[in-house]
């Protein structure tokens, strides 16, 4: 069977593809879905942020509800056009997809409590986001960068450990201390800002090996997803110290799904031939700050007295540097390159 006319004049305008056989293109429609999904998200947080419009709960539920759905329909979308990353999309849109059941199922089972229990099974949904959305980076990785150098993206790893060490010391410990939740609540409380820090490490390492020069769509990955660590965190200090409620913040986690479902969207960058060449300061940038932020936090536990936290730091620092010497230690070019040596050295000849 012939393709319809309407069908080929319509992948026309629908597709557009780059040399590398990717389609970066978007279906017309696409604009307007994008305008009127902004215009929620700004009708969420000005609700949210200011009361009009009517109650929060509606705008933080409801509101919020529809903006994850449209930013997962967005992404699986994306993975629908897109051949060359279309196991990454799928990944993170099924991530969006999971996050959007546990909106929805909680929003109907306790919407209308003034104080819903915690954890419920919307948590389930919840942290089923993380390793989808991980799952969803390394694909997205192992497409866009041929060679992939460990040791420097744990740069970033090692730079959000030291920084994930200090708010535990500083900021998590006390309001766990202080706070009235058992410990299963704790866990799973702040399982979500301890991931979602484990993720921007992730994002920070492949900026590190694009030389400090990624792409829009690592930006806006990055930028969705610390919109996403600031709400839980958030959430997680109210929630343990028995304060919770999101109503007046929700938009800020809409706000990070729009952004990766906008990341789905934006020209892919292409492969990249990784790890970039980098000199100068920029080449040594992620160690310095991690050894940094390291220092200050031993300086402040001398001081302060925050004796777990500065353990953990050091445990971190140093687990971190001896997975990076061994594998940046030198390898022989070959398994026969000492025979080589010693054969050429013996026959008076040159070293090849």
């Amino acid at each position: 069977m012939s393709p319809s006319p309407w069908r080929t004049a319509g992948s026309a305008r629908i597709r557009r593809v780059d040399a590398e056989g990717d389609v970066y293109g978007a279906p017309g429609i696409l604009s307007y879905v994008w305008a009127v999904l902004v215009l929620l998200l700004v009708v969420e947080m000005v609700n949210e942020l200011s009361g009009v419009g009517g109650p929060v709960s509606v705008y933080s539920g409801w509101v919020h509800d529809c903006i994850l759905g449209a930013s997962a329909v967005l992404i699986l979308a994306r993975a629908r056009y897109e051949p060359t990353a279309r196991a990454a999309w799928l990944a993170i849109g099924l991530a969006t997809v999971s996050w959007l059941v546990g909106s929805v199922g909680w929003s109907l089972a306790y919407g209308g409590r003034s104080s819903p229990p915690f954890p419920t099974f919307a948590d389930v949904f919840w942290l089923l986001w993380y390793p989808l959305m991980a799952l969803g980076l390394l694909r997205l990785i192992q497409t866009r960068l041929q060679e992939f150098s460990w040791h420097r993206w744990m740069d970033g790893v090692a730079v959000v450990l030291v920084v994930l060490t200090a708010g535990v010391a500083l900021v998590i410990e006390p309001a766990a201390d202080a706070g009235l939740q058992g410990p299963l609540a704790k866990i799973i409380d702040f399982s979500y800002p301890v991931l979602d820090v484990l993720l921007i490490g992730a994002i920070l390492g492949v900026y590190g090996l694009l030389g400090w020069r990624p792409d829009r769509m690592w930006i806006l990955l990055g930028a969705g997803i610390v919109a996403i660590a600031i709400a839980d965190s958030v959430y997680a200090i109210q929630e343990v110290g028995g304060v919770g409620g999101d109503e007046h913040y929700s938009f800020v986690w809409t706000t990070g799904a729009v952004l990766i479902a906008y990341a789905a969207w934006v020209r892919p960058p292409g492969v990249r031939n990784a790890p970039v060449e980098v000199t100068g300061l920029r080449a040594v940038a992620l160690p310095l700050l991690a050894q940094a932020l390291a220092v200050a936090v031993q300086i402040y536990a001398f001081f302060g007295g925050i004796a777990r936290g500065e353990r953990l730091v050091t445990v971190a620092v140093l687990v971190l540097s001896s997975i990076q010497i061994i594998l940046t230690r030198p390898r022989p070019h070959s398994a026969d390159a000492p025979s080589t040596l010693i054969k050429a050295e013996r026959d008076g000849g040159e070293v090849p």
